[in-house]
Order: C-alpha cells, then structure tokens, then sequence
C-alpha cells in the first residue's frame, strides 16, 4: 500500500502539470470550421475529474482494468478533450489485447495532442500487432518528425515497412538512418535479405563492401560477400572472393572449406580435394575451427545426401591427423550416424568411451546407450554403462540403461539392483521435468522386472508408482494390467486399465491381446475371441507367437479345438515355448 501510494502521488502531480490534463479554455473548431473557446471547468468540476481520474490509476494500480476502463471513460465524458484518459485507455485495451480500442484511443489521444510520442508508439504497436503494417509504418514516420534523433524508431519503421512488403522504402529508410549514424554491421545486416528477396544481388554485396573498406582486415565480411555469391547462384563470383580473402587470411578455415564445397558441387573433384587438403592437413589450423567448419554441412546432410560421402572424407583426415583426438572421433561417429551407418557409429563411440572416458559430455554417453540399445548390443550396453557409473556413480541414465541390458539379457537380479539404485539417484537429484520422465520409465521397467522375478509387491508398488506420475501412460496401464491377469488377481481392475490403454492408443494389438486375455481370465470367452482376431488383423500381429498361443487358447474356450491346434502349431513355428504348447496339443488331442 505504500507503493501504491507513492504511484498515486507521481500520477496526481504529474496529471495535475499535464499541459492539456484538463480543458481550461482550450480552442476547438466547431462544425462551421471556426474556432471557439470552450466554457472554462470550474475548479469544483476541476478536482472532481481529478479524483475520477485518480480513482481510475488506483483500480489500475490493483489489476481492476474494467472498473479503471469506467473511470477513465467517466473522465473523457466530463473532459472529452482529455489526452491523457485517451492514452491512458489505449495502454489498459493493449493490455488486455483489445488492438481496435487500443487504436481507437490512441487516435484521440494524438488528435488532441500531436506532440505526444508515447501516444504514437501505442497506436503502432497495436497496428502492426493487428497486421496493419502499412499503416502503422505510417505511424512511425510521423513519430519521426517529431522525433527525429530518436534512431530507434527507424528501426521500427523500417521494419513496419519490410513487413508491408514495401522492402525498397524499408531500405531508404535503413540508408537515411545509415547518414545521421554512419556505416554500421547492424544496419548493413538488416538491409541484405531486404535487397535479395528483390535479387538485387549486387546491391547487397556493395553494402558488405562498405564494411570491407572500412574493416579490411574482419575476415567475415569476405565470408558474407561470398555466402551471398554462392547461395545466389554466382559460383565464380564467389570463388574469386574467398581467393581473395586467404591472400591475407591463408589460414581461414572457412574461406577453404567454402572453395571446396563449391567445386564440389561443380563436380571438380580434384579441385575439391586440394582445397580440402589446404585446410585439414594445416597444422597451423587448430582442430576446433576445423570440426566448426563442417557442422553446417553435418546440419545438412539428412535433406542432401550429396553430403554424405565428402564428410565422410573430411572427418576421415581429421581423424588420420588427429588420431587419439575426442573432438575427431566424435566428428567422425556423427557423421557415420547421419549416413545411417549405426553399427560403425558406435565402434566409434565405443573407441570414445574407451580412450576419454573421464571428459566425455553426457551427451555423448547418452548417445551411445540408445545405439547400443537400438542395435540390441546387450554386452557392449553393459560395458558402457558400468564404464560411466564408475566415472559418474550418480548418473541414473547408466543404471536405467544398465538395468536395460540385463533385462533383455533374463538377468533379472541384476537388472532390478541397477534400477533400484538408479531410483535411488532420481530421488536424491529432486524431480525436474527431465528427472520426472525418467522415474517414470525407471518405475515401469522395475514392474516389469519384479513381475519376472515374483516380486508382486514389488511391482504393485512400482505400477502404481508410475500411475501416479502418469495416470494416462497407456504402456504402464497395459503391462500392469497384463500381469495382474497373469497372476490371477484383481481382474476387474485389469479390465478397466486395460480398456483405457486401449482409448489411449488405437489399433495397438499387443494392447488388445492383452484385453483378449483378461477376457479369458474372466471366463468371458465370446469377447475374447472378438478382441484377439480383432487384434491379429493389425500388421505383424499374426507373427507374434505369444498372440498366436493366446489364440489357440480362447479358441479351445470356443468349441474349436481343431482351429486351435493349428494355431499352436504355428505358435510354435514361430519360436513359441515348444514344450508348454506341445503338452496343451498332446491334451487336446
């Protein structure tokens, strides 16, 4: 309340020496034209418009916009020649997001006092926020005239201008700016895709000259004037400029990669060599500007395979001149990656692993488990992940993946030992978005671990666990509720789980098996049999063997015994437990 009533007494000076606060004798045309001196306010009428003015600042000041909105249009109807209630409505309908009253009001404002900039700023904000760009670059020019040293302004208007499509007077005006400031990198920045999209190629490059006669010795002014050469399709143009450039900067990494990649897309293999050569077997450039040079062809070598190959080279001299270097190896796994060469990605990431394990960044760690797991390289994910718990004991990535591994491995003690001390990490670290997301997936794995191992407690606890972070996570729903159904217990709990994993996902047949089998568990045979010949329709469903099984079983429930054999047969086929399924045959035969 002190603040408020600081802010009180700035607004009822600063409204009370307003010059044009109140109409006090002020001269309006009337409909005739001619001007006319309206009625002096009384001093009573005065401090009554006064204090519903302040009344309004002060509902303002609390957040009560519509009742500060009241008061303030109180005021225009007592004073309607009052500019500052004008503008004072203009800021609360900016505020509010209401861009036609905001104009409206900021109109009045300005017509009864021109001078005024913030009215001005108002009014074009809310225009060019409204898409009226035209109009309010419009607006920007008369904020101009009034305040013509303000150079920000020109900014705003050029840009105003840039967005009306209007790029040739967006440039005059960037080049007006350009005489009462000089020549600067800003201003020539903002005009180069201003005079491409007008292919005034050559205009652009001569602003870039200005700053090479002024900065002779800044070798990204050369690098600008070629890019622009090169991305507009004026290949000896642009070779000539970094020619030029690495006379006085023979080491630019840039300049050579750049004449290389343009003779190879010239199809001048040779000439691409050489160049490549000049700037990867330099010793007098440093690895870093080597490996900077080539990530934005790295960027795009997933739209442009032609890409592929050449990188390939590249990173393959890095690495034959800096053999043991982190950087290169990682250069060179990268680039085998994006060529969706993955097995010998990670022997590259493996040799990283090996030879840095102390300094690698936690992306690359990362990286590495999720190849290994793509790849289903169970030893090498073990190897890597108890290599980085024993650089990072608290890194619970490598205990989740760890537990991964094992997992898939059937080495269920193990895994539930790493994702019980992964949690353990989790919880010491606090729960971030980031933590949060991998508690979830922990808690899921663990269920299914304990399930394995006949740990229910366990893995009621974990599921639930889970459910409680995620209550709509359609996998957590599914196998807890496929296991509740395994185990025989709280079937009307896995049928309703089940059923909303379904609403979650769409046509999901290990999903729908699942609701097929707690059907059959609850003697619900008929519905069984709809769910899983639904399901086996899916696309890979009938080369699932634990679905084929499942089958054969609910249609011996059905009466059709020699339909059945023939699917557990197949199930059989297809890598099912042979033994299991030959004892339900031998049964029903």
């Amino acid at each position: 309340m002190n603040k408020l009533a600081l802010y009180l007494c700035f607004f009822v000076f600063a409204f009370a020496n307003h010059p044009l606060a109140f109409s006090k004798g002020k001269k309006a045309k009337n409909k005739k034209g001619t001007n006319e001196v309206l009625v002096p306010k009384t001093t009573k009428e005065i401090l009554a418009i006064q204090s519903i003015f302040i009344e309004g600042i002060q509902a303002d000041l609390l957040g009560n916009k519509k009742d500060a909105i009241a008061k303030y249009n109180e005021v225009i109807r007592l004073d309607a020649n009052n500019d500052v209630a004008y503008y004072e409505l203009a800021k609360l309908y900016y505020s509010i997001g209401d861009l036609q009253q905001t104009v409206f009001n900021s109109q009045k404002a300005i017509k009864i006092n021109p001078n005024n900039e913030y009215y001005y700023i108002y009014l074009a904000e809310a225009l060019g926020e409204a898409g009226m760009y035209a109009e309010a670059s419009k607006t920007y020019e008369s904020l101009i005239k009034l305040k013509p040293k303000e150079y920000d302004y020109y900014y705003d208007w050029a840009y105003m201008l840039s967005q009306a499509k209007k790029n040739d007077e967006a440039i005059n005006v960037l080049n007006l700016l350009e005489t009462k400031v000089g020549v600067n990198e800003d201003l020539i920045m903002l005009k180069q895709p201003l005079w491409i999209q007008q292919n005034k190629v050559e205009d652009a490059v001569k602003d870039i000259d200005k700053l090479i006669a002024l900065f002779p010795r800044e070798e990204m002014y050369y690098l600008n004037k070629a890019e622009i050469y090169a991305t507009n399709n004026l290949p000896l143009k642009a070779i000539s400029t970094y020619e030029n450039l690495l006379k006085t900067h023979p080491e630019s990494a840039d300049a050579l990669l750049g004449l290389a990649e343009l003779y190879r897309k010239e199809n001048n293999t040779t000439k691409q060599q050489e160049y490549l050569n000049q700037l990867f077997n330099n010793p007098k450039i440093d690895i870093d500007s080597k490996i900077m040079a080539i990530i934005p062809m790295v960027e795009k070598m997933g739209s442009d395979s032609t890409y592929d190959e050449s990188l390939l080279k590249i990173v393959s001299l890095i690495n034959k001149n800096y053999p043991n270097n982190m950087k290169a190896i990682a250069a060179k796994a990268d680039v085998l990656y994006n060529m969706d060469k993955k097995e010998e990605a990670l022997n590259e990431y493996i040799k990283l692993v090996h030879q840095h394990a102390d300094s690698l960044p936690g992306t690359i760690w990362i990286h590495t488990y999720i190849l290994a797991s793509e790849l289903q390289k169970m030893d090498t994910l073990i190897d890597v992940t108890e290599r980085a718990i024993k650089v990072a004991p608290d890194d619970a990535f490598a205990y989740f993946y760890n537990a991964i591994a094992h997992q898939q491995k059937k080495q269920n003690q193990e895994a539930a030992i790493s994702i019980k001390k992964g949690l353990q990490n989790i919880q010491k670290s606090g729960l971030s978005v980031y933590n949060s997301q991998l508690k979830l997936q922990s808690l899921i794995v663990l269920g299914d671990i304990s399930y394995e191992l006949k740990d229910y407690t366990s893995m009621d606890s974990a599921y639930n666990a889970a459910l409680e972070i995620d209550p709509n996570n359609s996998n957590t729903l599914n196998n807890y509720a496929y296991y509740l159904s395994e185990r025989d217990v709280n079937l009307v709990m896995a049928e309703r789980m089940s059923k909303k994993a379904n609403l979650l996902e769409d046509d999901n047949s290990a999903f729908m098996d699942t609701y097929a089998w707690i059907m059959y568990k609850m003697k619900n045979y008929k519905e069984a049999l709809i769910w899983i010949e639904d399901a086996l329709k899916l696309p890979g469903a009938n080369q699932r063997s634990e679905l084929i099984e499942h089958y054969g079983d609910i249609l011996i429930e059905n009466g059709r015994k020699d339909d059945a054999i023939i699917q557990w047969n197949k199930a059989i086929e297809l890598g099912g437990d042979k033994e299991v399924i030959k004892n339900k045959i031998n049964k029903y035969k």
